[in-house]
């Protein structure tokens, strides 16, 4: 019979450990307990874009495939996913505990996953601890809770535990671990956050190759190759409840900004343009992290935090003269690390930095050095446009690195390497206590490369940084030079000294907080500290330094009352518009309309806000609706109103959009565009072209009112001006449309090309819809009454869907045997005990 009460026994201080977790959590996000939440932007955008698809699904029960709300329409999962044929999607729900989504839950989960990584290494309850919070409190995995990245944190969080699976499988628990790995990178890869899953594959094939060398050297090759067969058969069985999102995601790829460009690429002057089969190279590498920057896992300040002014609570700025003291408080940045802006540093931990050493010195074990690899290999990853050779090889060289952006976010793979091998190391000094003293260089060297660095940092801070941004230097440098003495010489001097008073009291604090977290190991190596009080010890100091640096990013100020976080109240404009039951499309001016969804939760806008927006969409932006906003921006603010008819007529791409409203103030009536071609039309003159270069010059080149260009396919047209083409139904993934017309014509609809997935029908019976205008769709409609039927049906959505479902269901059994299997055995060892 099983034994309860022993199981219970066994479990009861997982239990509260876990409990501990939730109240750390709790605690952290307490605003929440008391009716408050956090304004997060991702997360805000991600509401704004999917309005229109919430809506349609609560007044149909209908899920749709598509939207119109940004960028003239795109796929909606690219923006609602759609989890419920993924197991794995409800067992994500169930490791929230019911906890709130976007704040408590998710730093509860980053504790829990490194706590299951923890125990599967065999650590004790104290390491484990520590480990778990470590990671947890990092400031990037804090930081990314307030921009609104909600499914790269629960990505992040799993990323231990997929690693602890894959462990256990090339450590000899094959079954177990296989399982572990099956679920863990299934609930991983459920969330949909396909650059987070990526650098965990980097991560494992670091730790896979390790393996490799291992197995070569001991000659067991064989078991080796049995392992990896069981993580790829794990891996298989991940993918396939997911395999809708990324079947869609993939086939998407293709054609977005992710994908290879359909344009010749321009080169700059002097220089060879390399062709690229994902982003462009500069647009992807823009968020580098600067070489001079990567010490901000040690010392927080060390470029000066975030992007905020200086504030007046240095005293440096207290001590300046009225004259430059407002100036540097209110209009200098405390950060000069060279991105054009930042929410915060990586910052691991002083504490966890100065284990790490202690874990490169102390600890012999083989994973020891397949986590410095991959630290390194993250850090190396990170630095992007500021260490080019090895950047190039990887954007141009190396499989799907050149479809993600922001490259800095590699260094997630370091805020996990880095807390295990620092867990290794410690766990070293709780077994081995009398290690310190017999090896003594080895501790005071682990304290000297992280203590010691930061104690020389702020002796010597002009050392290696000039604290100032290469823009301010180009400014400041000329008329200091011409007038030393001056006021610009003063100034720069103040924000210099005042970034290093930032940067100082954090160097000093980091060193003082290694100095306290290795003497509490030193007194319980020579006795003086219980093994008690010292792990307490460390944990505290761990969790204080964490949460003091997390706080300044991410802290109860930061939330406000629930009925004041109305982000899209509708006004009085949104309500005119709204009027107007006639096809439209809403350009909005008044703020960049390429990088806003408040436009996209009311109506169909010309803009909105997407990280992988379709390619041949953002070659419109960039050649016609950019320089149109611009014309239209500068014309308003210098009140030239008659300039504004001549930019909208000659704006073609933005007629073909049928833009039909500009929205210039928030308060103020929409200007209305004469211009816009309505949802459909029927052209006098088609012409054909070869090239995607042609058809995008066509555009400029010609009134999109009376003709139209397709690529590789010949279509014709006729005139006739007694023929209507009028749109009688809209649904986000379904259009109707009825024509007459005396002649055979071809129509050309104001609705975004996307070949994966849209068929076109009259009276219906299939027939092809033609490339045009570069982004739009056009049909050769016979003469007479019709009807026109566009559907999105794709397929890869539709075939996927099944397969995760079957998937699903084998998975579950495959669970439900093994839990079976595992109680009977578990049975038996209890009657034979």
């Amino acid at each position: 019979m099983l034994d309860i009460k022993k199981l219970f026994s066994q479990l009861w201080p997982h239990l509260a450990i876990i409990a501990l977790f939730v109240v750390i959590s709790a605690v952290y996000f307490s605003p929440v307990l008391v009716g408050k939440q956090l304004p997060q932007m991702d997360n805000t955008h991600a509401i704004g874009a999917a309005h229109e698809l919430i809506s349609y699904e609560k007044a149909t029960g209908e899920k749709a495939q598509w939207t119109d709300s940004m960028f003239g329409g795109m796929p909606a999962y690219q923006i609602k996913g759609d989890n419920k044929a993924n197991v794995f999607g409800f067992f994500n729900w169930l490791s929230r505990l019911g906890l709130p989504y976007t704040t408590i839950a998710i730093v509860f989960l980053y504790m829990f996953g490194f706590y299951l990584l923890m125990v599967s290494m065999k650590m004790n309850k104290w390491v484990a601890v520590a480990g778990a919070i470590a990671f947890a409190l990092g400031s990037y995995n804090l930081i990314i809770i307030i921009a609104g990245h909600i499914t790269k944190a629960y990505a992040i969080a799993l990323m231990p535990a997929v690693i602890a699976g894959v462990m256990l499988i090339f450590n000899g628990q094959k079954i177990i671990g296989g399982i572990y790995t099956a679920v863990a990178l299934g609930m991983e890869i459920a969330y949909n956050h396909v650059q987070i899953t990526y650098y965990l594959a980097l991560t494992l094939m670091v730790l896979v190759i390790a393996k490799f060398v291992y197995a070569v050297k001991d000659k067991t090759l064989p078991d080796f190759g049995k392992s990896l067969a069981v993580l790829l058969g794990a891996a298989v069985l991940s993918i396939l409840p997911a395999i809708s999102n990324l079947w869609t995601t993939y086939e998407y790829g293709k054609y977005s900004i992710r994908g290879a460009s359909e344009l010749k690429a321009e080169a700059k002057e002097g220089q060879q343009k390399k062709e690229s089969s994902g982003l462009d190279i500069d647009y992807a590498l823009a968020w580098s992290y600067g070489i001079h920057e990567t010490p901000t896992l040690l010392i927080p300040n060390i470029v000066g935090g975030e992007s905020k002014a200086m504030g007046y609570d240095t005293k440096t700025v207290q001590r300046l003269d009225p004259q430059l003291k407002d100036i540097v408080a209110k209009q200098t940045s405390q950060y000069w690390g060279g991105r054009g802006f930042t929410s915060g540093p990586v910052y691991v931990g002083a504490i966890i930095c100065f284990l790490f050493f202690l874990g490169c010195f102390f600890y012999n074990g083989r994973e020891k050095w397949w986590l410095i690899a991959a630290t390194i290999f993250s850090i190396l990853l990170a630095w992007g446009k500021n260490f080019m050779p090895f950047t190039e090889f990887m954007f141009y060289h190396f499989p799907l690195y050149n479809k993600f952006r922001t490259v800095e976010m590699a260094l997630v793979i370091a805020t996990v390497t880095m807390p295990l091998l620092g867990m290794l190391g410690l766990k070293e000094i709780y077994d081995n206590p009398e290690r310190i003293k017999y090896e003594l260089g080895k501790f005071l060297g682990a304290i000297g490369l992280s203590a010691g660095v930061c104690f020389f940092l702020a002796a010597f801070p002009t050392l290696f940084y000039d604290f100032l941004t290469k823009e301010e230097m180009e400014q400041f440098l000329p008329m200091v030079e011409a007038e030393p003495d001056g006021v610009y010489a003063m100034l720069m001097n103040a924000i210099v000294e005042a970034r290093i008073e930032l940067m100082r009291s954090d160097a000093i604090r980091s060193g003082m907080l290694i100095l306290l977290a290795s003497s509490a190991l030193w007194f319980f190596s020579v006795r003086k500290l219980s093994e008690k009080f010292a792990m307490s010890a460390i944990i505290l100091l761990i969790a204080i330094d964490l949460w003091a640096v997390d706080k300044r990013y991410l802290s109860d100020e930061d939330f406000v009352p629930k009925r004041a976080a109305n982000d899209f109240p509708l006004t009085e404009v949104d309500k005119l518009i709204l009027a107007d039951n006639e096809p439209h499309r809403v350009f909005c001016v008044y703020t960049n309309p390429f990088n806003e969804v408040r436009t996209s939760y009311y109506h169909q806008s010309i803009g909105g806000y997407h990280g992988a927006k379709l390619r041949r969409y953002q070659d419109v932006i960039d050649r016609y609706l950019a320089p149109t906003y611009s014309g239209l921006v500068k014309s308003l603010s210098a009140k030239k109103f008659g300039e504004l008819a001549e930019i909208l007529d000659n704006s073609q791409a933005l007629n073909m959009l049928n833009g039909k409203y500009i929205v210039y103030h928030p308060q103020q009536k929409p200007l209305i565009n004469p211009n816009a071609l309505g949802a459909a039309w029927f052209v006098e003159e088609v012409n054909r072209v070869d090239s995607a270069d042609e058809a995008i010059a066509f555009i400029g080149e010609n009134n999109m009112r009376r003709v139209a260009v397709v690529e590789g396919a010949d279509a014709y047209s006729a005139a006739d001006s007694t023929a209507t083409i009028t749109r009688t139904l809209y649904a986000p993934d379904k259009l109707e449309y009825k024509t007459k017309t005396a002649v055979d014509a071809f129509a050309v609809f104001s609705e975004i090309y996307y070949e994966a997935g849209w068929k076109a029908y009259i009276d219906g019976e299939e027939t092809p819809i033609y490339h045009t205008d570069y982004i739009l769709r056009g049909l050769q409609v016979p003469a007479g009454d019709h009807t026109i039927t566009f559907e999105f049906k794709p397929q890869s959505h539709a075939i996927g869907k099944i397969v995760a479902t079957c998937a699903s269901v084998v998975i579950v059994l495959l669970l439900l045997g093994a839990i079976l299997y595992s109680v009977k055995n578990r049975k038996g060892e209890d009657e034979r005990a």
